[in-house]
């Protein structure tokens, strides 16, 4: 029969120092294998000198996972060893070439496997030559690679056949030199992965078999062959642990290879007992008890010959109580149970292979019993990762290997119990496994479990599987787990990056979901998405608001495009409007938005936009006309734009008058006689029975007044009056007294600067009196001599004041320019910034938020040219 044989490589063009040539030499789990040197030529040989001549029948080759040459030239030579110095005159006899795959497919995970049978030629030398590498993004060196290779062959000396009588030994001879026996022991796949002396005893104990079946001792082969087959699930074990020592010195965790070195060799003791390793090997001849039957033998299967174990002692007997012949049915003919010779004589009828659990199972079938991928070999990352992992992968798991190598976070974390709750096909394991979730995620304890990121992307992975269900009952638990694990699980503990890839995880799924023809799954997605999107942690990342507010093709289908408007929508209500340009929710963004949702095929999808570019309108309106089309008359004949600037003729006309009504306030204040001290408090505007008409409407409406057609933001806050916000914008309305917090009882503030009577009342006799000389946020109109707000100046001279036909506004900076010096003024103007303010006095930008306005005219660094605040320079001239 074809056996190995054995080589030695006496040649190779070249060899890397950490991968030798003679690497090749020797097969097992730790070897390494021979690499070429960097940026080698092509091709690349290899000599090996066969230890005996012989008949070539099989070549295997082992190829490295990303070093891979694209092609393998074969070579043999009959010439003598003996009598050959010079290695570069053996004359070769060509026999064939092999080709190897570039491995794309297994992302460079796993090795080849190639074995060829060659024509049968007689050879004592073979010569390997390998062509140029496979390209891939790992061989930056353009390296070759073998781990390794395997000659099988049959032995050149013929033997006599003996025509008399054949002994024991000339039937092995006959047996071993058979063309069509292989022995599967002496292949590289089995040689690759066991462990060197368990693959050595596996050997001996197959020619035993051999010989036992010869000499009809059949019991003793039917052990050895199961013994054989135990014993390679070992050797596979012991290989996995002995790479894993390497790696651990390689590593230099001399602890841990110190541990598996224990290990390996307490593994090893018990399992040669366990299995009786020295008595089935026979070292000191033939031993009778392995001809002894041990194991039951099938009744029904051979009835007429039962084997009996004879006992001489009741105490010792090894027959289980189960099998004694007094609890015998008098059918099955089982002899009398009252004799006590039937007592000693008792035998245990025993069926093979049928012990169920009346058996003890042997000490070394308690451990982990993997076995390793074909072609993945040692020395992968892959392979040694498997190695670290040490759970328990039963033979009844409902897992595949493909689903345990997916999930083998969730495995880790959560155990496989739970997780085969969720790749289970009934959905009422899918619910339980929700809940179980659910349940570990509220009783999470950082101290005693895995790190909250490791448990939020594991926690992630089971519920992304779970969303894609179609039982609508698994479908909204999972959400519901969603909405948990966003708004309790990840404050204060999941990280923002981790945060961030949950939510690009998780995402994708809910929009497709939220496009739904059922109502309850589209609903259920949008409440899913708004939840998190209000999540502080999942907010502060401006993830869900980008995702959404991307502009709409004409393509997207209408139901998807509906659900994404209507979300925009309500992000904008809860979320206001933003300055961040990193936020998704800026006016520009939102007008694009709203604009390519108005050419949108469906009318739902047009209605929904138009409603945002109104909200954006109440907020920036230059910015959204500059977006649309110009309104002028043909513009309007198109009903949707004639709908649309409707609307902002309607928020233009509120906001003229409320700037009027407040500029009439102010002018009745100021026109109004100077009365004594103790009238005028009562007289005032902050006083709290003149104004309260006005304010208590404004009050009523919520409404925080901002800037007019420049630009400005307009902020319907749902609420309490006592907890309303100050507007962000420039010219901010007249807030309500009430609003303002009163350190004592009846003392008032002005309702511009916010300023105590009691401060007041030092430099001014009456609020009337303060409102026209001193107040910072008001000022006295040069051409009307009315005095108004320094916000709403420019609107004043515009619409207001008796002068404003000499007037207009500049499109770029929006302030009031005389008509005769327009043209001084364009070459020196410069453009508004979005979201900002221009302050007539200094012509600086103000940002929009709250008290900029204030902050900007009467803070620690007030408006220079505001002639109502008394600066530092000023202070030093008059002392």
């Amino acid at each position: 029969m074809p056996k190995k044989i054995k080589f030695t490589v006496i040649y190779a063009t070249g060899e890397d120092p950490k991968f030798k040539a003679s690497e090749l030499n020797n097969h097992g789990p730790t070897v390494k294998g021979w690499q070429s040197s960097k940026n080698c030529n092509f091709p690349q040989e290899l000599i090996l000198e066969l230890e005996k001549q012989c008949l070539l029948t099989k070549i295997q080759v082992l190829a490295h996972q990303y070093l891979i040459p694209s092609k393998i030239e074969l070579f043999a030579s009959n010439q003598d060893t003996n009598i050959i110095e010079d290695k570069s005159k053996i004359s070769w006899n060509y026999i064939g070439y092999i080709t190897l795959s570039d491995n794309q497919s297994s992302m460079f995970k796993s090795r080849e496997l190639k074995s060829v049978n060659v024509p049968t030629c007689v050879a004592s030398y073979l010569k390997l030559k390998l062509g140029k590498n496979h390209s891939n993004a790992y061989n930056l060196h353009n390296q070759i690679s073998l781990i390794a290779v395997n000659v099988l062959g049959n032995e050149r000396e013929s033997r006599k056949t003996i025509v008399g009588n054949e002994t024991i030994s000339d039937k092995l001879n006959a047996l071993i030199n058979d063309p069509e026996y292989l022995s599967p022991y002496d292949d590289l796949a089995f040689e690759m992965y066991v462990d060197v002396d368990v693959a050595n005893i596996i050997r001996e104990m197959e020619m035993k078999k051999h010989l036992a079946v010869l000499g009809e001792r059949f019991e003793y082969a039917r052990k050895l062959k199961q013994s054989t087959e135990k014993l390679r699930s070992v050797g596979e074990r012991l290989g996995k642990y002995d790479l894993e020592k390497r790696h651990a010195i390689e590593m230099e965790d001399y602890e841990r290879a110190k541990h598996k070195k224990k290990q390996i060799e307490e593994f090893r003791l018990e399992s040669y007992k366990s299995l009786c390793i020295e008595q089935l090997l026979e070292t000191n001849g033939v031993c009778v008890q392995n001809d002894e039957c041990t194991e039951e033998i099938d009744s029904n299967k051979n009835p007429t010959s039962p084997t009996i174990k004879i006992t001489g002692d009741k105490k010792t007997s090894n027959t289980s109580p189960l099998h004694n012949p007094r609890h015998l049915s008098p059918k099955n003919g089982s002899p009398s149970t009252g004799s006590p010779t039937n007592i000693q004589t008792r035998g245990s009828l025993r069926r093979r292979n049928k012990s169920a659990g009346a058996i003890t199972k042997s000490s070394y079938e308690q451990y982990e019993d993997k076995p390793l991928p074909t072609l993945r070999h040692s020395q992968t990352n892959e392979f040694l990762r498997e190695c670290q992992l040490d759970y328990d992968c039963k033979a009844s798991s409902k897992l595949t290997e493909r689903e345990r190598k997916q999930a083998a976070l969730p495995i880790l974390v959560f155990g496989g119990d739970l997780v085969e709750k969720f790749y289970s096909k009934q959905y009422l394991d899918k619910e339980e496994g929700l809940h179980r979730l659910k349940e570990e995620l509220f009783s999470y304890d950082n101290r005693k479990m895995h790190t909250a990121n490791k448990t939020g992307r594991a926690t992630i992975f089971l519920l992304h599987r779970a969303l894609r269900d179609k039982v609508f009952s698994v479908y909204s638990l999972a959400n519901e787990v969603i909405r948990l694990y966003f708004v309790q699980f990840v404050p204060g503990r999941v990280s923002p990056a981790e945060t961030s890839r949950s939510v690009d995880k998780l995402l994708p799924e809910l929009l497709t979901k939220s496009g739904d023809t059922s109502a309850r799954i589209h609903h259920m997605a949008v409440h899913t998405i708004l939840t998190m999107a209000d999540c502080k942690n999942v907010r502060d990342l401006h993830i869900i608001p980008t995702h959404l507010s991307r502009t709409l093709n004409t393509s997207t289908h209408p139901r998807l495009a509906l659900s994404r408007a209507e979300m925009v929508e309500q992000l904008i209500i809860n979320q206001g409007i933003s300055t961040d340009k990193q936020s998704g929710l800026t006016c520009r963004t939102l007008s694009e938005f709203g604009l390519s949702g108005l050419h949108h095929p469906a009318e739902p999808v047009r209605k929904v936009a138009e409603r945002i570019l109104v909200l954006v309108y109440k907020v920036n309106p230059r910015l959204v006309r500059k977006q649309l089309p110009p309104d002028d008359d043909i513009t309007r004949r198109n009903l949707l734009y004639r709908q649309l600037f409707h609307e902002f003729d309607k928020i233009d006309m509120q906001r003229k008058k409320e700037i009027l009504e407040r500029n009439r306030l102010i002018q009745q204040c100021s026109l109004s006689p100077e009365p004594e001290y103790k009238n005028g408090i009562n007289k005032s505007i902050s006083s709290t029975d003149v104004p309260n008409t006005e304010i208590t409407n404004e009050q009523t409406q919520n409404y925080n007044l901002s800037k007019s057609i420049s630009g400005g933001n307009i902020a319907h806050i749902n609420g309490n009056s006592n907890n309303e916000k100050q507007s962000t914008s420039s010219a901010s309305g007249v807030s309500s007294p009430s609003n303002n917090s009163q350190p004592e009882e009846g003392e008032k503030l002005c309702i511009f600067c916010q300023e105590y009577e009691s401060v007041i009342f030092e430099s001014n006799k009456s609020m009337n009196s303060h409102y026209w000389r001193s107040c910072p946020m008001l000022i006295r109109c040069n051409e009307c001599s009315q005095v108004v707000e320094v916000a709403a100046l420019c609107e004043h001279l515009l619409m207001e004041c008796e002068q404003k036909e000499f007037f207009m506004q500049c499109s770029q900076c929006t302030e009031a320019i005389k008509i005769s010096s327009f043209n001084a003024h364009s070459p020196t103007c410069h453009e508004l910034a979005e979201g900002c303010s221009r302050c007539p006095l200094c012509h600086k930008d103000i940002e929009d938020h709250e008290n900029s306005w204030k902050t900007h005219l009467m803070g620690d660094k007030p408006c220079i040219k505001n002639m109502r605040v008394k600066h530092p320079k000023q202070v030093k001239i008059q002392i």
